[in-house]
């Protein structure tokens, strides 16, 4: 058992998924020795999550349903992982949705959707976990972006929305990150190219699935886990180097 000093507390929102990387990133920190809260919306998925996470790691691990969207939920959130869990040291904002429709068509429904999780959920999750952070000496806050906000990708049109919220996700990381360094709160943003997630599907992904990301150098997508190396290395690296930036894990995706 950790010595209350090194014991660590990470949330990570969009962790339910049993196939997502929001799962993955949850299980790399728990190896790390964090204990683990899922914030998501579908219970069955949160529960299972919560179970696995304690199985293969042994850390300590809750559900907490939480539309991100929403500040009541995200306050409540937080004040769950402080009752239950005692700190918080790390937040991953994971949670998104990714909706394909050409900006001529957009309808209103799905402008204010996909901002409201992609972009304002991430804001007010940030918000919330300052100040328990401040409290504990510092933090680790790591928002995920896309490759697409690096440059146009021609196969996947009708990302416009989806690029303009990361973009905005991505502009409030150097924000926060300038704000928030004199607390010791690290903040980057991780982007990852094409995954074999089947995102936004309750069904887990094809072999169909798996062809797309041939303009990645290794011709495939990359798996989950891959990913959520890499976002699991800028929430525990003890350097303070990377803050304010933006890490590219798109496994060479070839934008144009």
């Amino acid at each position: 058992m950790l010595a209350d000093m090194d014991r660590k507390v990470a949330i990570v929102t969009g962790a339910a998924r049993p196939w997502g990387m929001g799962r993955e990133i949850a299980l790399g920190l728990a190896r790390k020795g964090h204990d683990i809260a899922v914030a998501d919306i579908r219970d069955d998925w949160g529960n299972d999550a919560v179970e696995a996470i304690e199985k293969q790691t042994g850390q300590r691990a809750i559900y907490v349903r939480t539309d991100i969207s929403k500040r009541a939920d995200v306050e409540h959130m937080v004040a769950e992982v402080g009752g239950q869990l005692g700190q918080l040291d790390v937040l991953v904002n994971n949670a998104a949705i990714v909706k394909t429709q050409p900006i001529e068509h957009m309808t209103d429904e799905l402008l204010e959707r996909m901002f409201a999780i992609n972009f304002r959920g991430t804001v007010l999750c940030c918000q919330a976990v300052i100040q328990p952070m401040r409290q504990r000496g510092g933090g680790r806050i790591v928002n995920i972006g896309s490759a697409i906000t690096a440059g146009p990708t021609p196969p996947l049109r009708g990302l416009g929305l989806y690029a303009a919220s990361k973009g905005a996700a991505m502009a409030l990381t150097k924000i926060l990150a300038l704000e928030l360094a004199p607390d010791n709160i690290m903040v980057t943003m991780v982007a990852p190219g094409f995954m074999h997630t089947a995102q936004g599907s309750d069904l887990p992904p094809t072999q169909e699935d798996f062809k797309r990301g041939r303009r990645q150098l290794m011709g495939r997508p990359l798996y989950p886990s891959e990913v959520a190396d890499v976002v699991v290395y800028a929430a525990t690296c003890p350097s303070h180097a990377i803050t304010g930036q933006t890490i590219h894990a798109n496994g060479g995706v070839i934008l144009v």
